[in-house]
């Protein structure tokens, strides 16, 4: 019959294994430990640890504050209109604010120059124009969701009709 082969570890010395890591920390991981205490030392100079200090020491403070904050009407309104604006800008094309951006002529973010102000043919001329058109298109959709909105939403007051 075979006989159970005997393994005898030696007793692992966990304390040492770790002094043994930290002692050769500094020359293996030299350039990491610098450029963290060059972090540390902006975070000083700049006071954000001293505000996170502040902020952890009043903790509960801190937190009770800005739930009650947070809870206010105003700020439930405002979280939603951001959140709704950020999904209305997401769904623009870049290239179409761009070309918004470009189509300001300079006379408008520039006032130094005196320039005598259009005709009345050519303002006429512009909005016949298809561009201004469209945008005209586009701009009375918005009122009228602005005005479907309102129609739904508004409590009826005495004396409207």
């Amino acid at each position: 019959m075979a006989k159970p082969i005997q393994l005898d570890f030696p007793a692992r010395d966990r304390n040492a294994e770790l002094h043994q890591r930290l002692a050769n920390a500094p020359t293996e991981h030299a350039e990491a430990i610098l450029d963290f205490l060059e972090l540390l030392e902006t975070l000083h100079t700049s006071n954000v640890l001293s505000t996170l200090r502040g902020a952890v020491g009043a903790g509960d403070d801190l937190v009770g504050h800005l739930a009650k904050a947070v809870a206010q009407p105003e700020s439930v309104r405002a979280m939603r209109n951001f959140i709704a604006l950020t999904k209305l800008f997401g769904q623009m094309d870049p290239a179409m604010i761009e070309a918004i951006q470009r189509s300001i002529p300079a006379q408008f973010t520039d006032r130094c120059h005196d320039t005598p102000p259009p005709s009345l043919w050519r303002i006429a001329k512009t909005f016949w124009s298809a561009p201004v058109r469209r945008a005209l298109m586009a701009t009375g959709f918005v009122l009228a969701g602005i005005g479907a909105y309102m129609a739904r939403e508004t409590p009826p007051r005495t004396g409207c009709k």
